[in-house]
């Protein structure tokens, strides 16, 4: 999450690419040259074809696309400072925001989502991600 999705959308990219969706657990098909280490954001058995196995990647997909849909614009976020939290929002083409944070410490967090006009406040737990979706204020 830290590199691959917010770190690339925090550094102004217009969209996040995870280049192999789905590999067999042999990290195949693969070309001659290719990556030997990669893997997919879903592996699937080459022994049975049904057998899959969620990746890292697998949740990175699930939640940015949980809460920011196609089209959706990437806004700004300020306030919290925490060299432990990152995180990035949006607006959706219906009028919703989303925001996606990591909190990659050891202990909980309780953090505040305002839109200047609601506000709503969580309880982080360490060493995870969330995602929000909410309405705009009228």
């Amino acid at each position: 999450m830290k590199e691959v999705a917010l770190g690339t959308i925090n550094n102004w990219c217009r969209g996040v690419i995870v280049w192999n969706l789905m590999l067999d657990n042999d990290r195949a098909p693969n070309r001659e040259g290719g990556c030997q280490t990669c893997y997919g954001a879903v592996d699937i058995s080459n022994s049975d074809y049904k057998t899959i196995i969620r990746n890292s990647h697998y949740y990175i997909i699930a939640h940015l696309s949980s809460v920011v849909k196609p089209g959706a614009v990437r806004i700004g976020a300020s306030g919290y400072a925490d060299s432990n939290i990152m995180y990035s929002a949006f607006e959706n083409p219906d009028g919703t925001y989303a925001f996606v944070l990591m909190n990659n410490n050891e202990k909980t967090k309780k953090i505040t989502l305002s839109d200047g006009k609601r506000h709503f406040a969580y309880d982080v737990p360490g060493k995870s991600v969330t995602s929000y979706r909410w309405a705009k204020s009228e």
